[in-house]
């Protein structure tokens, strides 16, 4: 009867469980297994001696330690199963005529206990597992809020506040990257200096609110006139803004700054509150830009670049401003 029943059956569970089943699948599996087997016994045991009734009664105990504790099913399967072992396990003294009254007493009470006692030990188990997985999802969460709060500094920490343009320290580390790069490569590596005109007289006409709203507008215009990504723009420091060109020579980054004044030009400064009286024509929206094209070779100062681009800037301002100028070449540094 055993081998007949119980072994395919237990076959057939040990086959599913290869084949990772879902958990609805898996526990109940088991515990159906584990039940039959056990009842099996009961019943072929019934009423064929006193030794036998009384043995058998250890193998209602062996199939609730399996189900609740080698197994550790889950409660609700695990009650089920157990609670199915113990009406089995009372249908089977009530009818069995081996055993005395108060070894049937005895059987019970020591099945009863079994069940409590291991089913209070798989509750506990559960519950701990429910509160680890939480706990590990509660990580989890902290761990991804930490790095979208790290990633949130990191970028304020590289980032104008007014801008939103790369700041000055990110400038730096940007400008010494591309000069290695282009430095190894070989290539050209241009640089673009733009300073509003006429910032210091705007600012104290309309007051520095207004005034950070021209450096916005400046700032998303510098972001639109760059062609690709790799293209880096940052606020400077005040009203002046710094383009770095990686692998462009001078031409291409005249026309960059070209584009970019012009942009200015045409979108004009924003509009003004009522408030703040009629515009000063005096005050034109215009920047001025300086170029200088390096192709670095070892020894140069990655400086000098940004010297040439200044003193250019500074050329546009002193030839009536809202132009663009480059640097003359110097042979040495092979600045163009």
């Amino acid at each position: 009867m055993r081998l007949l029943i119980v072994t395919p059956i237990c076959l057939l569970v040990n086959t599913c469980l290869l084949y990772q089943p879902n958990k609805f699948l898996r526990e109940s599996s088991i515990a159906i297994a584990a039940c039959l087997a056990g009842l099996m016994q009961l019943y072929l045991e019934i009423n064929r001696s006193q030794a036998a009734s009384a043995f058998v009664q250890m193998t209602v105990l062996a199939v609730v330690l399996f189900i609740n504790i080698v197994m550790r099913l889950r409660f609700p399967y695990a009650f089920t199963a157990s609670a199915v072992m113990l009406i089995g396990d009372v249908i089977f003294l009530w009818n069995d005529r081996m055993l005395s009254q108060a070894d049937k007493t005895y059987g019970l009470s020591l099945s009863i206990c079994a069940v409590i006692i291991t089913l209070m030990a798989t509750y506990s188990s559960c519950r701990e597992e429910r509160l680890n997985y939480l706990l590990h999802l509660r990580g989890e969460m902290l761990v991804i809020d930490l790095n979208r709060l790290n990633a949130q500094l990191l970028r304020r920490s590289e980032s104008d506040a007014l801008t939103g343009l790369a700041n000055r320290h990110s400038f730096d580390a940007q400008y010494a990257d591309l000069w290695k790069k282009t430095l190894i490569e070989g290539t050209a590596l241009s640089v673009i200096i733009v300073d509003v005109d006429f910032f210091k007289r705007l600012n104290d006409r309309y007051g520095h609110l207004y005034g950070d709203e021209v450096l916005k507008r400046i700032g998303s215009l510098l972001q639109q006139a760059l062609r690709v990504k790799d293209d880096f723009a940052a606020r400077f420091g005040g009203e002046e803004f710094v383009i770095l060109l990686p692998a462009t020579h001078e031409t291409a980054a005249i026309q960059v700054a070209e584009r970019l004044r012009k942009m200015v030009e045409l979108a004009g400064f924003p509009a003004l509150d009522p408030s703040q009286g009629p515009y000063d024509m005096s005050i034109r929206a215009t920047v001025s830009c300086g170029v200088a094209t390096a192709y670095p070779i070892t020894g140069d100062i990655p400086e000098r670049l940004l010297e040439a681009a200044d003193k250019a800037l500074y050329q546009a301002k002193a030839e009536g401003r809202n132009r663009v100028c480059s640097a003359p070449q110097t042979t040495r540094s092979k600045i163009v």
